[in-house]
């Protein structure tokens, strides 16, 4: 087992002048099973790639343990990968296809079968080790060529969006079951998706990048419940959280946040959380809330009445455990965000749609086109400079 440093890591392709990852710099820890998240181009299969030594390395360097591997040929690094694509050998069976790294590397019989049948068990693949690819379902070809990682024994596992050929279902069984093997194996392991879901769920940490710059890197939990910024804010989750601009005042001493022609106050607790809100004491900021913290209020009858919304219902989608509803604020919504570096991109973001989503129990006997009470969760609402984007915390 091993860790893996990234320092200053950079990627330039001439030829287009343009800059794939920037500076990045992550530790990961020994036996650590690290997400890289983002959106499409933010950079995260290209730094896999670089660690993988299947990409050259513009600056900085990856260490592996102690190592500068930065000129090693990929053979070299003590790296297994996984790819989207299976890549298993059709005219092989299961067996020949997992012992294949050993047979490569002229491992004598014996060791061999005892091995195979090792990462068989692992894997659950008894069954199927007589089988050739073709005649397996896209989970267990899957399994086969995570098999074919594991039975060299790594250092360091390397997954690029392993999961994405999957139908939705067994995607949600096998994230979870590769997080299961990688926690047995104990082996250190980065993992890229796209899938916000996916990383939340399998990570111990997540490093969500865009546009080739690390936005934050932190547990689920944290990165969740504390964004640095309005980018990871609105990537989170799922759906993602409401952004509206806002403003901040103070009435009869108690501090408020006014969302177009209504009004929340700002409990103690959320000063605590954003203290930089005392630096805003009256002015522009974006507002974040998450359609978890919406509720219909008829369905919490001891809501507090300043804590609440009052707004049209536009669309209501009911998912069975709850209900989607689209509601019409007065207030403009910042719909996407860049990174804090480009404050024009944040700037022009605005739209004054106002659209908010709340995430309504199935009880609420809501309907489109009638207007709704809104308990707004108020404890939990989230506060960023409006100019940069930053999150409103003492480092800002």
């Amino acid at each position: 087992m091993s860790t893996v440093t990234l320092k200053n890591l950079s990627k330039r392709y001439e030829d287009a002048d343009s800059v794939a990852l920037q500076d990045l710099n992550i530790a990961v820890r020994d036996g650590e099973f690290l997400v890289l998240v983002g959106p499409s181009g933010c950079g995260k299969s290209t730094a896999l790639k670089m660690i993988g030594g299947l990409e050259s390395i513009t600056g900085g360097e990856v260490l592996i343990g102690e190592r500068v591997i930065n000129d090693f040929a990929s053979r070299d690094r003590d790296i297994a990968m996984v790819f989207q694509s299976y890549a298993l050998y059709p005219h092989m069976s299961v067996y020949d296809n997992i012992a294949f790294p050993l047979q490569i590397a002229k491992v004598g019989r014996a060791e061999i079968e005892t091995r195979v049948k090792d990462v068989a068990k692992i894997l659950q693949l008894d069954p199927y080790l007589h089988r050739r690819p073709g005649n397996l379902p896209g989970g267990q070809r899957q399994r086969v060529a995570m098999g074919r990682a594991i039975i060299r024994r790594p250092s360091v596992f390397l997954m690029d969006e392993p999961l994405s050929n999957l139908d939705a279902k067994l995607r949600v069984k096998m994230r979870s079951e590769v997080a299961q093997i990688q926690r047995q194996l104990k082996v250190t392991t980065i993992y890229v998706t796209h899938d916000q879901v996916e990383a939340m769920t399998m990570g111990d940490r997540v490093a969500l990048m865009r546009d080739g710059v690390l936005q934050q890197i932190d547990t689920p939990h944290t990165i969740y419940h504390e964004p640095r910024n309005t980018f990871v804010a609105s990537f989170i989750g799922s759906p993602a959280m409401n952004l509206f601009r806002a403003s901040l005042a103070r009435q009869d001493g108690e501090l408020l946040v006014r969302l177009g022609d209504q009004q929340l106050p700002i409990t103690r607790l959320t000063r605590q959380r954003y203290p930089g809100i005392e630096q805003h004491k009256e002015g522009d900021v974006i507002v974040g809330i998450r359609p978890e913290d919406l509720e219909d209020a008829t369905l919490v009858p001891e809501h507090p009445l300043d804590q609440q919304l009052q707004a049209p219902v536009i669309l209501l989608e009911s998912l069975g455990s709850d209900q989607m509803a689209h509601v019409q604020l007065d207030a403009d919504s910042v719909t996407d965000t860049d990174d804090e570096d480009d404050t024009e991109s944040l700037m022009n973001s605005t739209t004054a749609a106002g659209i908010c989503i709340c995430r309504f129990g199935a009880q609420s006997p809501v309907t489109a086109g009638v207007n709704v009470s809104i308990a707004v969760a108020c404890d939990r609402l989230h506060f960023f400079d409006a100019t940069t984007g930053r999150a409103l915390r003492e480092d800002t």
